[in-house]
């Protein structure tokens, strides 16, 4: 695991835990954007860039590593977080264990634990590794999942981007592929959530929202005085990666809304 610091000069702090099976690159110019108002704590997961070794483990481990390299670097509180897809599954386990004072989180399409029979998760692991074994290898089905006019950032080029994308999700290792796609899923947390004072949306894309429902249940049922909150004609992880200014904007109400508050 490894966090990229950015916007040193700034006194607020924002955690910020990617989805899986995207590279740094994608999230330049939200990254860009943050750190002009915030000193940003970028999560890079093990076997996700081919220049850092190893291959991702787990959630567990994101989070107990998140957590040591916070402290060793002196930061005993955030004032914010966020966490999309897997990253929300990141920090929903952060939250819970309450072991760093987080001031406002956003939990973006987070993933949250299977309650199914273990055949069951085995079998939807399966469908997941082959699913993303055929995007990663098919530039037809890669494009028709994810439609290039959707997903790429106005004013950059797509076919440059897709290129890329293509070439990156071929540095995947089985074992990460195998270990994101299960860990995601059925990562472990306490019965109940630690006490903790921090205020938490979870926030999912209109669009996703069938498939949000039973990750909507569960945070509500987890963490009761979370909001849920449905951003407009968005897919699952397009705001953060495809609309970065919009996103901030976001982003930026949440997170300062604890000062108008007091």
């Amino acid at each position: 695991m490894q966090i990229l610091e950015h916007g040193q000069a700034q006194e607020r702090t924002l955690l910020f835990f990617p989805c899986t099976a995207e590279p740094v690159w994608a999230f330049a110019d939200t990254i860009t954007l943050l750190s002009q108002r915030w000193h940003v704590f970028q999560v890079v997961y093990d076997g996700h860039q081919p220049e850092y070794p190893g291959d991702f483990t787990s959630v567990e481990q994101t989070v107990d590593e998140v957590i040591s390299y916070l402290k060793s670097h002196g930061v005993s509180r955030l004032d914010g977080a966020y966490g999309c897809s897997m990253g929300g599954a990141c920090l929903t386990r952060m939250l819970a264990l309450g072991e760093m004072s987080i001031d406002r989180a956003i939990i973006d399409g987070g993933i949250t634990p299977y309650q199914l029979l273990y055949p069951v998760r085995k079998l939807l692991l399966w469908r997941d590794i082959v699913s993303f074994k055929m995007a990663a290898n098919s530039r037809k089905i890669l494009e028709a999942a994810f439609p290039p006019e959707r997903f790429t950032t106005a004013g950059h080029d797509p076919k440059k981007e897709y290129d890329a994308m293509e070439a990156y999700l071929k540095t995947f290792s089985v074992r990460t592929i195998r270990n994101v796609f299960w860990s995601a899923n059925n990562y472990a947390l306490p019965k109940r959530s630690a006490k903790i004072g921090a205020k938490i949306t979870y926030w999912y894309g209109d669009d996703e929202k069938k498939d949000r429902r039973r990750d909507i249940r569960f945070i509500k049922r987890y963490f009761p005085k979370a909001r849920i909150h449905g951003i407009p004609k968005m897919a699952h992880a397009e705001l953060v990666m495809v609309h970065p200014e919009k996103f901030c904007r976001y982003a930026e109400k949440f997170l300062t809304m604890q000062a108008e508050e007091r």
